[in-house]
Protein backbone atom coordinates (compact mmCIF):
# COMPACT_ATOMS: atom_id res chain seq x y z
CA UNK A 1 0.00 0.00 0.00
CA UNK A 2 1.27 3.38 -1.10
CA UNK A 3 2.01 5.40 2.17
CA UNK A 4 0.77 8.89 2.14
CA UNK A 5 2.15 12.02 4.22
CA UNK A 6 0.01 12.77 6.74
CA UNK A 7 -1.17 16.29 7.32
CA UNK A 8 -2.36 18.39 10.02
CA UNK A 9 -4.64 21.51 9.78
CA UNK A 10 -3.99 25.01 10.79
CA UNK A 11 -5.60 28.62 10.37
CA UNK A 12 -4.33 31.64 9.91
CA UNK A 13 -5.15 35.00 12.14
CA UNK A 14 -4.22 36.79 9.01
CA UNK A 15 -5.81 37.28 5.40
CA UNK A 16 -3.60 36.87 2.11
CA UNK A 17 -1.73 40.06 1.31
CA UNK A 18 -2.89 42.63 -1.28
CA UNK A 19 0.03 40.65 -4.08
CA UNK A 20 -1.41 37.27 -3.33
CA UNK A 21 -5.65 38.54 -4.07
CA UNK A 22 -4.09 39.79 -7.21
CA UNK A 23 -1.99 37.41 -7.83
CA UNK A 24 -5.09 35.14 -7.48
CA UNK A 25 -7.24 36.86 -9.67
CA UNK A 26 -5.00 37.08 -11.82
CA UNK A 27 -4.61 32.96 -12.38
CA UNK A 28 -8.05 32.85 -11.81
CA UNK A 29 -8.56 35.44 -14.86
CA UNK A 30 -6.41 32.86 -16.83
CA UNK A 31 -8.17 29.61 -15.76
CA UNK A 32 -11.39 30.40 -16.85
CA UNK A 33 -9.83 30.94 -20.26
CA UNK A 34 -9.09 27.27 -20.35
CA UNK A 35 -5.75 28.09 -20.38
CA UNK A 36 -4.27 25.50 -18.08
CA UNK A 37 -0.66 24.33 -19.28
CA UNK A 38 2.45 26.10 -17.20
CA UNK A 39 3.91 27.59 -20.58
CA UNK A 40 0.40 29.71 -21.41
CA UNK A 41 -0.38 30.35 -17.92
CA UNK A 42 3.36 32.19 -17.70
CA UNK A 43 3.10 33.58 -20.74
CA UNK A 44 -0.77 35.04 -19.91
CA UNK A 45 1.36 36.15 -16.79
CA UNK A 46 3.48 38.46 -18.82
CA UNK A 47 0.32 39.89 -20.61
CA UNK A 48 -0.95 40.95 -17.58
CA UNK A 49 0.01 43.90 -15.04
CA UNK A 50 1.58 41.56 -12.68
CA UNK A 51 4.73 40.75 -12.74
CA UNK A 52 6.60 38.42 -10.59
CA UNK A 53 8.40 39.74 -6.77
CA UNK A 54 11.87 39.74 -7.39
CA UNK A 55 11.71 40.07 -11.44
CA UNK A 56 10.49 41.39 -14.38
CA UNK A 57 9.25 38.53 -16.18
CA UNK A 58 7.57 35.56 -15.77
CA UNK A 59 9.11 32.80 -16.11
CA UNK A 60 8.45 28.97 -15.99
CA UNK A 61 11.00 28.85 -13.86
CA UNK A 62 9.90 31.54 -11.32
CA UNK A 63 6.33 30.86 -11.56
CA UNK A 64 7.24 27.28 -10.46
CA UNK A 65 9.08 28.46 -7.10
CA UNK A 66 6.20 31.62 -6.42
CA UNK A 67 3.62 28.40 -6.30
CA UNK A 68 5.91 26.47 -3.92
CA UNK A 69 6.53 29.51 -1.75
CA UNK A 70 3.04 30.03 -1.41
CA UNK A 71 2.00 27.12 -0.63
CA UNK A 72 4.51 26.01 1.66
CA UNK A 73 4.05 26.28 6.00
CA UNK A 74 3.06 29.19 7.10
CA UNK A 75 1.07 30.06 3.82
CA UNK A 76 -0.82 26.62 3.31
CA UNK A 77 -3.94 25.29 4.81
CA UNK A 78 -2.14 22.31 5.58
CA UNK A 79 1.26 20.92 5.59
CA UNK A 80 2.83 17.96 6.26
CA UNK A 81 3.26 16.83 9.67
CA UNK A 82 7.13 17.69 10.32
CA UNK A 83 7.38 19.53 7.22
CA UNK A 84 6.67 23.47 9.05
CA UNK A 85 10.33 25.05 10.43
CA UNK A 86 11.65 23.79 13.55
CA UNK A 87 10.67 25.21 16.79
CA UNK A 88 7.14 26.49 15.27
CA UNK A 89 4.08 24.35 14.84
CA UNK A 90 0.49 25.28 13.41
CA UNK A 91 -2.44 26.19 15.38
CA UNK A 92 -4.63 23.50 15.37
CA UNK A 93 -1.78 20.28 15.15
CA UNK A 94 -2.47 17.94 17.61
CA UNK A 95 1.24 16.94 17.82
CA UNK A 96 3.34 17.12 21.37
CA UNK A 97 5.70 19.14 20.08
CA UNK A 98 3.80 22.12 20.56
CA UNK A 99 3.86 23.64 24.06
CA UNK A 100 0.47 23.68 25.81
CA UNK A 101 -1.19 26.94 26.44
CA UNK A 102 -0.40 28.51 29.54
CA UNK A 103 2.17 26.30 30.41
CA UNK A 104 -0.82 23.54 31.01
CA UNK A 105 -3.21 21.57 29.65
CA UNK A 106 -3.50 19.25 26.88
CA UNK A 107 -1.97 18.84 23.65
Amino acid sequence: MEERPRYVHRTLNTGPSDYEKALSRTLFGILSKSIHDLPGIVQALNESDLGPPDDERWTEANFTAEMERLGAYPNSSGAPLGGHPAGIVPPGTSTRERPPKGGHGRH
